[in-house]
């Protein structure tokens, strides 16, 4: 026949099965990795006493030129229309 034995058959399965779960525990293994990285991080921002994360900010559109702006000290675009000051 075609040369496929069930013990190949079988074999070709499990090495499959060993890769694709080989896969997923290297993920894992990373995933630890950045977590751990990242709380010595925080630790030792906290122990320094600054902030590591930067807020996150509001954007809102402006109507004229279509472009998203920090809702907080938004500035004029130049565009006569322009709903923000100077």
């Amino acid at each position: 026949m075609l040369g496929f034995s069930l013990g190949k058959i079988l074999l070709f399965g499990a090495l499959i099965a060993l890769v694709w779960y080989g896969f997923k525990y290297m993920g894992r293994v990373e995933a630890v990795r950045r977590s751990l990285r990242d709380e010595i991080r925080r630790r030792q921002a906290a122990a320094s006493g600054r902030s590591p994360l930067v807020e996150a900010e509001d954007l809102v559109k402006c109507a004229p030129c279509g472009a998203y702006v920090a809702a907080r000290g938004a500035t004029n675009c130049g565009r006569p229309d322009c709903p923000w000051r100077r």
